[in-house]
């Protein structure tokens, strides 16, 4: 008699079964939705890692324009103006005309004053003006959803071929 009930209470009741299942969906549940934050955010990552290659391209054209004539390519441009630019012919331009990148990144570039105080050092207010050089900051803007995304990196520029 002893061995027919220990074979009665061998097996899972559906209650065990019920909790293990449960738990077992909690589980997977939880895993789908880190999956799909984590795909988001990956597609999502791709767009920044353009927008940041594309504002770097940008102060790479502005250095090569500068090498190639600073008097010619950097001199006639405005302070405090958005820049665009443009590959035509094989040639980098600097254009006023918005131009967009795959329909989605704006990128543009502008240059601002940088004064030197008596050591030559740069400040962001008083001192004197320095006309060789140049503070030239790119931004890529892009829709992202319902909002705008900026990335925006800087640099100065110098004219190395003083005369």
């Amino acid at each position: 008699m002893k061995n027919l009930k220990k074979n009665a209470n061998s097996g899972l009741t559906l209650v065990e079964v019920l909790i293990a299942t449960s738990i077992i969906l909690v589980f997977l549940l939880a895993f789908f939705g880190v999956h799909n934050l984590y795909l988001k955010t990956a597609f999502s990552n791709g767009e920044v890692i353009k927008a940041t290659a594309l504002a770097e391209e940008s102060l790479e054209v502005i250095r090569f324009l500068r090498d190639s004539s600073w008097e010619t390519n950097i001199v006639p441009l405005s302070l405090d103006i958005d820049y665009y630019l443009v590959f035509v012919g094989g040639v980098w331009q600097v254009t006023t005309t918005n131009i967009f990148i795959d329909n989605l990144f704006e990128r543009k570039v502008r240059f601002s004053a940088v004064y030197r105080d008596s050591s030559g050092d740069i400040v962001t207010s008083g001192g004197t003006i320095d006309s060789n050089t140049l503070l030239a900051v790119s931004s890529v803007s892009w829709l992202n959803g319902v909002a705008t995304t900026t990335k925006s990196i800087s640099t100065y520029l110098t004219n190395l071929f003083i005369d």
